[in-house]
């Protein structure tokens, strides 16, 4: 391993400023499962009896997550920001030709002349993480191997949580060469970190099957600045000074099933659901050209030299990370045979390959591929949202995240693809509310959104699954930026939504673009194409991505903690996702035993630091009870005092307090390496769980504390 970063600042969660707007993403709860533990000391029960659920301030919630809505603010504690994830589909649209890619906007420069486009500065490319896969059995340390950096940059900052710290650290990382690459100049960094460090800024994070990665940290990517701007430097300002490219980091979970993989020759091998092309230089355009300039033509022409053109779209995700502050993900339509969406029928699926079949490409830097909440946003927008609601609402100003293409705050109904309001949240008349007889208008009020969300109405209309009889009238509200002018958020539960609304029956939305018309899809096709940019990956990387293709096809089963199912259920059932790999003739891969991919079991040695006896099921029963029984496996086992499991629980009624999130510890301790804490699942919904090991510290009144990261996936019908 080579060195860690020489140089650390620390800066505190309480201090730490809200992310920038563009980290707001309507499908932003891919989050929703991101608490980690504060580290603060609670009274244990004692022989395994649980504990009532203590304090929400011995919780940390990410900034980008349901979490941190879930109560009153106050009571939860400040701890490891997640930001939220990007969509970028509506700049892809916004920029109108072709190829979605006009002339490369202005990048930064070195010193800050917008004039010179052929001079991107800072602008990270991409780094082989080593490992590519992070497990909680791993041993080994993490390195950013050549990560390129565009320009002549001689240090770069790093910041990431430190759970030993209790804060953020910021990482200074030395440039160890420089090259040239396509004519221009690069500077190549090689950041490591061993073992401890690693796990102490991703070991609380939450992982598994709802969300199988972990947030390590953001790049910080300076802006330049006119040498005559008075706000450079100053501490004062409420800008920050520099972009952040974050960086995830898949994670897989211990138990899934090895793939079956064949070769079809050199750069080209394939599973059941998951295909890996070798594209030499894949994203290279970007040190010419910015962010979208990835070459996916030149990934899908190779595509389909192998295998048939049977399918609606292609996800094409990267086996190395290529971090960018502009967007995580983004659909491209290629073809559009609808009428009424409010865009022209168009097809350019030759300039992909395919004759005809092909509707779009969706691009994925990284493992969020992988979570329900991405990739239904992602496929949605296929069809929405492109209707012109300023002209349908007589001149409403749209606000939130890209709101030209995402949905704006209405009532009634969740959106998945929201402007406004992230799925979690919708808006819900008020109790006691509605219309009198004297006329007096409606109160609103926002409401957490029941699982599962779903897509709403007017997509479901415009996909051509409901009639326009089936639209109810909604209300859309003036005020579009009341809660955030520039992202979508999650206000709190019982926030007023102020402000007039604007009634809209679906009338409105035909006479400004048309009735709906165009084929109405019985199926959904999507093939998964993994892309490596100079070896096929191995086969533990292809049973991880054939494992999440395969997920996302479910019936049923996979709604994560946040509430956002399967695309099928998101549907109302009425559109199911294919995502097997077909060679030419029809030939599919069969696995035997079939893949489980619905209420997956969460392995006993996801953990660190004990190993349970038995696997800890995906699905229970109301009012099950289960033991966690098992041994100690970390280095300091004998001073270990207390070993306790935290378990959330949401999907029941708000407490007293309006609480969403229910808390329950149980604990043991231990005899010999040996625990055993019962804990019941008494109440529908679904569950996260972290277990949390205290161990004696010399001259301390209160013990050290180490907390695993909450594992996701449970669900108790």
């Amino acid at each position: 391993m080579k060195a860690v970063p020489a140089a650390v600042r620390r800066r505190t969660a309480a201090a730490r400023k809200a992310l920038p707007p563009a980290l707001a993403y309507a499908a932003a709860t891919a989050a929703a499962a991101a608490l980690a533990g504060s580290g603060a000391a609670r009274p244990a029960a004692q022989g395994g009896t649980p504990a009532a659920a203590g304090p929400a301030s011995e919780w940390t919630a990410s900034t980008a997550s349901e979490w941190a809505a879930a109560g009153p603010a106050s009571e939860w504690a400040a701890g490891p920001a997640e930001p939220a994830l990007v969509c970028g589909t509506p700049e892809l649209v916004a920029r109108g030709t072709r190829r979605g890619l006009p002339a490369p906007r202005h990048l930064r420069t070195a010193d800050g002349d917008e004039g010179d486009e052929e001079s991107p500065y800072g602008q990270p490319l991409w780094f082989d993480p080593q490992p590519r896969l992070i497990r909680a059995d791993g041993t080994e340390g993490l390195e950013f191997r050549d990560f390129f950096v565009v320009g002549d940059v001689e240090t770069l900052e790093f910041e990431r949580w430190s759970s030993a710290a209790g804060e953020s650290l910021i990482e200074t990382w030395t440039r160890t060469e420089t090259r040239t690459f396509r004519g221009r100049l690069v500077s190549i960094f090689n950041p490591a970190w061993n073992e401890t460090e690693l796990w102490d800024a991703v070991g609380e994070r939450r992982r598994g099957f709802d969300s199988p990665y972990v947030y390590f940290g953001a790049l910080r990517i300076p802006k330049p600045r006119a040498a005559d701007d008075a706000s450079a430097g100053d501490a004062e300002s409420e800008e920050e000074d520099f972009d952040e490219a974050h960086i995830r980091l898949p994670a897989a979970p211990l138990n899934i099933p090895v793939a079956r993989v064949e070769s079809l020759g050199a750069g080209v091998q394939y599973a059941s659901h998951v295909v890996n092309l070798v594209v030499p230089g894949f994203g290279g355009e970007r040190v010419d050209g910015d962010d979208y300039a990835q070459g996916l033509e030149n990934v899908t022409q190779e595509f389909y030299r192998h295998f048939p053109d049977v399918y609606d779209s292609i996800a094409v995700v990267t086996a190395d990370q290529q971090p960018s502050s502009e967007f995580t993900a983004y659909h491209w339509n290629v073809r559009n045979p609808i009428r009424g969406l409010g865009r022209e029928e168009f097809d350019h699926s030759d300039y992909f390959g395919s004759r005809g079949v092909l509707r779009s490409v969706e691009f994925y830097r990284d493992a969020s591929f992988t979570t329900t909440w991405t990739s239904n946003h992602e496929i949605g927008h296929q069809w929405v949202d492109y209707w012109d609601w300023t002209a349908i609402t007589g001149g409403i100003e749209r606000k939130g995240w890209a709101p030209a293409g995402h949905t704006p705050l209405l009532f009634p109904g969740e959106v998945l693809l929201g402007a406004v309001l992230r799925p979690i949240r919708r808006v819900a008349a008020a109790a006691g509310g509605g219309e009198d007889d004297g006329g007096a208008e409606t109160a609103y009020v926002i409401e957490r959104t029941p699982a599962p969300s779903l897509y709403h109405p007017t997509t479901l209309y415009r996909m051509g699954l409901v009639g326009p009889e089936e639209v109810p009238e909604m209300v859309v509200f003036e005020d579009q930026g009341q809660f955030d002018e520039e992202r979508a958020t999650a206000p709190d539960v019982g926030a007023a939504v102020e402000g007039a609304g604007r009634p809209v029956h679906v009338n409105d939305v035909i006479a400004q673009h048309g009735t709906r018309s165009g084929p109405v899809d019985s199926s959904w096709r999507r093939v998964t194409i993994v892309v490596s940019r100079n070896e096929p990956i191995s086969l533990e990387e292809m049973s991880y991505w054939n494992f999440f293709a395969a997920r996302h096809a479910a019936r049923s089963g996979v709604t994560t903690f946040g509430g956002m199912p399967s695309f099928y259920e998101a549907t109302g059932g009425r559109v199911p996702l294919e995502t097997a790999v077909e060679w030419p003739g029809g030939y599919r891969i069969v696995n035997n035993p079939p893949l489980q991919v619905s209420d997956a079991p969460i392995d006993p040695g996801e953990f660190r630091g004990v190993r349970l006896d038995e696997p800890i099921p995906g699905a229970m029963t109301a009012g099950e009870r289960m033991t966690f029984a098992g041994r100690l496996v970390s280095a300091g086992a004998a001073d270990v005092v207390e070993v306790c499991v935290r378990q959330a629980h949401v999907g029941g009624p708000p407490d007293d307090e309006g609480n969403f999130i229910r808390v329950v510890t149980a604990c043991d301790r231990p005899a010999g390496n040996r625990f055993s804490i019962p804990l019941a699942f008494d109440r529908v919904g679904r569950y996260s769980l972290q277990m949390r090991i205290a161990t004696r510290a010399d001259d301390a009144e209160e013990p050290n504390e180490t907390y695993s990261s909450y594992m996701t996936g449970i669900t108790v019908r």
